[in-house]
């Protein structure tokens, strides 16, 4: 009985993981294509976090066909669902107000900044196993975020494009933040936000890991 319930659980789990990837294979590249400036969409913290979700999840899928899942793909998905965390609070707290959508990029603008989020944070919630990370993973959660800041900010020196206002230290609020003071400011914060958010998810799977095998404990 326990085995079949797995069976229908790792079933349910490669369709939503098919889907995730589906939807991002879908949404990223009309989203780019649609935009009234491509070449500026494909910039966007959104834009690349997704891609790296789509790959992601992709990969996990074959994966968990083959029973062939590893550590690595397991912090691959973690750091996933930490930046579609980022990328739905950031939009929907800041970024929402600043910008109108129209035709098809309505709808990519939602599952690329909310169903596809939602949809790897159910996908950690149920099916997931949870497990005893190390808080150094969070150095690896921090790469690509920190690559991303350095390369806009290099980028920027260079031609005076910023992919975000936050990002601009020559114009002021709503083009950009004055000085590199505050761009600096900004970079600390949201290095603070993925810290914490990493901290979180490991805190949250030691708790979990622990119930579980104490329950097994119990029973055994």
């Amino acid at each position: 009985m326990t085995k079949i319930v797995s069976e229908k659980l790792t079933f349910i789990q490669v369709i939503l993981h098919i889907l995730i990837a589906s939807i991002g294979f879908i949404s990223v590249p009309l989203h780019i294509l649609f935009s009234p400036e491509p070449s500026v969409s494909i910039t966007k913290f959104t834009i690349q976090s997704n891609i790296i979700v789509t790959i992601i999840f992709t990969v996990s899928t074959f994966a968990l066909l083959k029973k062939k899942e590893s550590h690595m793909l397991d912090l691959c998905k973690n750091a996933a669902l930490i930046y579609m965390m980022v990328v739905l609070s950031t939009y929907h707290l800041i970024l929402s107000s600043g910008g109108e959508y129209s035709g098809t990029r309505i709808i990519t603008n939602f599952t690329l900044h909310y169903l596809i989020p939602i949809f790897v944070l159910l996908n950690w919630i149920i099916f997931e196993e949870k497990k005893w990370y190390s808080y150094k993973s969070i150095v690896l959660w921090l790469s690509f975020p920190i690559l991303y800041g350095a390369i806009s900010l290099i980028r920027g020196m260079y031609d005076g494009f910023y992919p975000y206002f936050f990002l601009n230290p020559n114009g002021h609020i709503p083009d950009g933040v004055g000085s590199y003071v505050n761009v600096a400011l900004v970079i600390v914060g949201f290095t603070f936000v993925y810290c914490m958010l990493g901290c979180l998810l490991i805190v949250m799977n030691r708790v979990i890991l622990k119930i579980k095998n104490t329950k097994w404990l119990e029973n055994t």
